[in-house]
């Protein structure tokens, strides 16, 4: 099946209908200004062209303010400052440019970075604030108390603009920020499961290959179990696999395909990891108590994961090996220990992925995780989840 991934033809057009809404509103707003400067020539000395093309420059480049905000900004603001210092706008109007600089600074706000942004802030306000008292105070009778109260009340206007568009820069960095840790978290998940899952399966496999090529030919009854557990075994594979793959696979086309797929192991399938462990050489001896049926199933997949993830551990590390399984509910939470009496390597390397996953997945649900080696042999991991304002 093939897919039309084109977006739709109205929004492929949308930066066509942006353009054209932007030059119309800087067309405007460069004759606004253009009216400005020509209101200041004398009615008997015609028009002149350079305050005329100060007016243009002042709010024609608004056109392309979303493609180039900073350059548009430094255009705007530098003509703004000429025209007032000239006189060429009154300085007692200095609402015309006040009002293009509000339609410049904003999207500097929402795309510059933090001090870019507090720069082109300071010095375009700063700079046609200062352009305006130059004004005055060429003036043969400036009227300062005017003339301040006005220019303060014009700038917070491009001011507040600023702050708002700064607001809105920050909710999109936040937002894109979450979008980005939910797929941060969402590809760890999978790599837990992927890890728990396969590696404790390629782990039971790599056992009980080595058994059968050591056997083959002295016990061929010994081979022929060690191969019909790696049948199994890959059959399980296979089949958490495609469970796996399934979900990422899913898609709003096929809810029922989506519903259909296998869920997820939980406590209930503990006994078949212990049957497996023990194929592999790892005597388990599983204890389990009361209530696993009642625990949500977010903890019951949880609980899977760490038993399968230690018993991996055992298998890889310390096998033969006696190892006792224990998983108790109590009245607020779920705790999980796994002991084995085996010999392990010389410790001194970092932990593997595993420790960090069954560490991880404690960790959601604010539990406690405790792992390291006996005093005098073999290996503990211990965990504890609670069940308190977890979903059922």
């Amino acid at each position: 099946m093939t897919h039309d991934l084109r977006p739709p033809l109205l929004l492929r057009m949308r930066p066509v209908f942006q353009l054209l809404g932007d030059l119309a509103i800087a067309v405007f707003l460069a004759f606004f200004a253009v009216v400005a400067t020509i209101e200041q020539m004398p009615p008997d000395g015609g028009v002149e062209p350079l305050p005329v093309l100060a007016g243009v420059l002042m709010g024609l480049p608004l056109a392309v303010h979303r493609r180039w905000p900073v350059p548009v900004l430094a255009v705007v603001a530098g003509t703004s400052m000429l025209a007032v210092a000239l006189q060429w706008v009154p300085p007692h109007a200095a609402f015309v440019p006040d009002l293009l600089l509000v339609f410049a600074i904003y999207p500097v706000a929402v795309t510059a970075p933090s001090r870019r942004a507090v720069a082109a802030l300071v010095l375009s306000v700063g700079g046609i604030s200062a352009a305006v008292l130059f004004a005055v105070a060429l003036e043969p009778r400036p009227d300062w108390g005017r003339s301040l109260p006005v220019l303060a009340t014009e700038m917070i206007i491009p001011v507040a603009v600023w702050v708002v568009g700064r607001a809105v820069r920050a909710r999109r960095d936040h937002e894109a920020w979450t979008a980005q840790q939910v797929l941060t978290d969402e590809r760890l998940r999978i790599a837990r499961d992927l890890h728990d899952g396969v590696a404790h399966s390629l782990s039971l496999i790599t056992v009980q290959a080595s058994v059968a090529l050591h056997v083959g030919d002295e016990r061929p009854d010994e081979a022929r179990s060690a191969l019909t557990v790696i049948e199994a075994t890959s059959r399980e594979t296979t089949r958490e696999l495609r469970r796996m793959l399934g979900l990422l696979r899913a898609v709003d086309e096929d809810p029922q395909g989506a519903a259909q797929l296998e869920p997820a192991p939980t406590a209930d399938r503990l006994a078949e990891l212990a049957d497996h462990a023990t194929s592999a050489g790892a005597l388990v001896d599983l204890r389990i108590g009361d209530g696993l049926d009642t625990i949500p199933a977010t903890i019951g997949v949880a609980v899977y994961r760490i038993v399968q993830e230690s018993l991996t551990n055992v298998i890889k590390h310390a096998a033969p090996a006696g190892c006792v399984v224990r998983v108790d509910r109590t009245d607020n939470a779920m705790e999980i220990e796994v002991t084995d009496d085996g010999r392990r390597a010389p410790t001194g390397h970092s932990p593997g992925h595993g420790l960090i996953g069954m560490r991880e997945r404690v960790a959601v649900y604010g539990g406690e995780f405790t792992a390291g080696p006996l005093a005098v042999r073999g290996f503990r991991v211990h965990a504890r989840l609670p069940l308190e304002g977890v979903p059922t």
